[in-house]
């Protein structure tokens, strides 16, 4: 692994000496761009960023010599082979195309574009290069006067672009298709193809950058005699090719403006224009471009008086193009000529020539017949049909796999949604549970503390009233038991009745006990149940019962027997102070519940209220027990009254 790396590393400056010495050889950089790609391209270490750096300056082929832009192509390619990069390798050797293109050997070219082709449809992946290379044999072949294979790669390059979606190779497509309809001097077809690379977008700085757009069009209305529309773009091609260094725009657009001067009139004003062209043709080298610019001249100089230096210019041009097979060019180049000899007053060369352009355009028209033209259209409409047909395909696949898809993360939400919803239900279950838990053990708690509460209840009750009967039959006991005491009936009636108010006192505590919940009318039959016990004993007293039930409400056994004892505590009040006669007892429950107990009989307001009897304690403790309200007064000349108040929530 190091002796890799140190070969690795060997190489590297290998290459960045060799670099350097390249720089130094092919001279002064022609642009600053051009100039900061080139420093870019030495100062770049790892061998994977000298490559893309030479690449970035090949893309500016068109503003370089093709001598250099072959050395540099071939030094990339060199390191891709090396590197084992075959995509790299491709790029290089469509650059070596291009150079070949400049330099006339378009035989050489149009077989290294084919390599590439051949390579991108089997091992390489590169749609962009796909339609580059596909413009690139275009170029090949308007200058090898093949303008019917001209436009079908015009063709191919747009509908490459367009699956790429590539606005600027639709717009050099269109071009080129313009151009060669300009070259065959059909000047209509090649407007309306120029117009329309010029409206494939409205991006303004994407199109000043391809500048040679302009020239075309200016070029191409020049032909029509549609003088101010071709000054207008000439002057924009100008400014954006100056304005993006692109050297290449800018010889063609400084010949087309001095030709444009000749034909005005304003022929001073071309030398200066035609002088700047020839400075930057000697830098670029193009014989394509030369032999246009020789043309140039021989007008220039067969209106200018110096029609012996144009025949020479256009004489030399001729063998030029001759050379490098630019058919086209020798349209120009001839008219030349023959403007040159009419300067002269030589009729006869003058008609040979014109022979010689008749000639000239019948073997292009042969070459490139509008059936021919019409094939190729019509071939391209229908592929732009199957791929409109493809791209509608995809677009419902792609809507398919839309919907699809929302339906599938619809599906998987709503799954996630109620698998979080049971997940959030069996918390709620346990929460509940746990809850219902609690409650209980809460609700035992308050059983167990309510079970404690009535049985000390219970037994207070049993303490206060039958503990003080026990109590009363003990000393009655104990009048029988003293030895100096004889029998007395008093006494006995004593012992029977304390013993009969025990058993009443227990039968009470039984009757709550074995209820859980007794209704109004149930405490009203227990109190009459009271009264008529009461009523031997007192028969001197009438009892008054008044029912007004229409809602008969529940109430706990508590509290039942806490309304049962107030009653008993009222009328044992009555029975024992009052001296009355009629005691009324009313019962209500209707929206409202209460009891109220009164008599004929006397007040006895002498009582302070700090000094109340156990009776009235009695009273008051059990009402505030079971959360009733209960009032004690009088109403002077009618006796007491107990009024309790209920509460009427089941």
């Amino acid at each position: 692994m190091a002796g890799k790396s140190r070969k690795n590393s060997m190489k590297s400056v290998v290459y960045i000496f060799l670099l350097s010495v390249l720089s130094f050889t092919l001279g002064k950089a022609q642009t600053h761009t051009i100039d900061s790609l080139k420093s870019n391209i030495r100062s770049a270490v790892v061998i994977s960023d000298k490559i893309n750096a030479i690449f970035a300056l090949c893309d500016l082929g068109y503003n370089l010599n093709p001598d250099t832009l072959l050395q540099y192509a071939a030094f990339a390619k060199k390191m891709a082979e090396e590197n084992r990069d075959l995509h790299n390798e491709v790029r290089a050797i469509f650059y070596q195309s291009g150079a070949l293109t400049t330099k006339g050997f378009l035989d050489s070219s149009l077989a290294l574009a084919d390599h590439c082709l051949d390579l991108l449809s089997t091992k390489v992946n590169d749609p962009e290069l796909l339609a580059n290379l596909f413009n690139q044999k275009g170029r090949c072949f308007v200058r090898k006067n093949q303008y019917k294979e001209a436009i079908d790669m015009g063709y191919k390059t747009i509908i490459a672009a367009e699956k790429n979606n590539d606005v600027l190779m639709q717009v050099k497509g269109k071009t080129l298709i313009g151009w060669a309809y300009l070259e065959m001097g059909q000047f209509n077809e090649s407007l309306n193809w120029h117009l329309k690379a010029l409206n494939t977008t409205t991006d303004s700085l994407l199109l000043q950058k391809y500048a040679i757009l302009f020239a075309n069009l200016a070029l191409t209305y020049s032909n029509l005699g549609k003088m101010d529309s071709s000054l207008y773009y000439i002057d924009k091609a100008i400014m954006y090719a100056r304005k993006y260094e692109n050297l290449f725009a800018l010889s063609n657009g400084l010949a087309i403006k001095s030709q444009l001067y000749v034909r005005t009139g304003k022929a001073a004003l071309s030398e200066p224009l035609l002088h700047e062209m020839i400075e930057i043709r000697k830098i670029i080298g193009d014989p394509f471009y030369i032999a246009s610019d020789m043309s140039q001249l021989g007008f220039y100089y067969a209106h200018y008086g110096q029609p012996l230096k144009g025949i020479a210019i256009s004489t030399e041009g001729i063998a030029i193009a001759r050379k490098y097979n630019l058919e086209t060019k020798l349209f120009f180049l001839y008219g030349s000529l023959a403007e040159n000899y009419k300067a002269i007053g030589n009729t006869a060369a003058y008609a040979a020539v014109l022979e010689n352009i008749i000639s000239l355009k019948d073997s292009v028209y042969k070459k490139n017949s509008a059936e021919a033209m019409a094939e190729i259209q019509a071939k391209y409409e229908l592929q732009r049909k199957e791929n409109l047909i493809i791209q509608q395909k995809l677009d419902i696949q792609q809507k398919n796999y839309l919907f699809y898809g929302s339906l599938i993360l619809l599906i998987f939400t709503l799954l996630i949604g109620w698998l979080i919803f049971r997940e959030y239900q069996r918390k709620q279950m346990i929460k509940l549970e746990n809850m219902k838990a609690e409650e209980k053990i809460l609700s035992v708690i308050a059983v167990t503390k309510a079970e404690e509460q009535e049985r000390k209840r219970i037994a207070a009750d049993l303490h206060d009233n039958i503990g003080a009967y026990a109590s009363a039959i003990r000393a009655d006991i104990e009048k029988f038991t003293d030895t100096g005491n004889t029998f007395n009936i008093t006494t006995l009636h004593n012992l029977q009745q304390h013993s009969q108010e025990i058993i009443d006192s227990l039968r009470d505590t039984i009757w709550v006990l074995n209820k859980d919940n007794i209704t109004i009318t149930g405490v009203s039959d227990r109190i009459k149940y009271y009264l008529n016990k009461l009523k031997p004993t007192y028969n001197q007293i009438q009892f008054h019962v008044n029912e007004q039930i229409s809602n008969d409400i529940r109430i706990s056994s508590r509290n039942a027997l806490n309304i049962f004892r107030i009653v008993q505590e009222a009328l044992h009040n009555a029975l024992k102070h009052s001296g009355a006669s009629d005691i009324y007892i009313d019962l209500k429950s209707d929206k409202q519940a209460g009891i109220r107990i009164t008599d004929n009989g006397k007040w006895l307001d002498t009582v302070p209220d700090n000094q109340e009897g156990n009776g009235l304690v009695n009273i008051k403790a059990r009402a505030k027990e079971s959360g009733y309200l209960v009032w004690i007064g009088a109403e002077r000349g009618k006796g007491t009254v107990v009024e309790l108040q209920l509460n009427t929530t089941n």
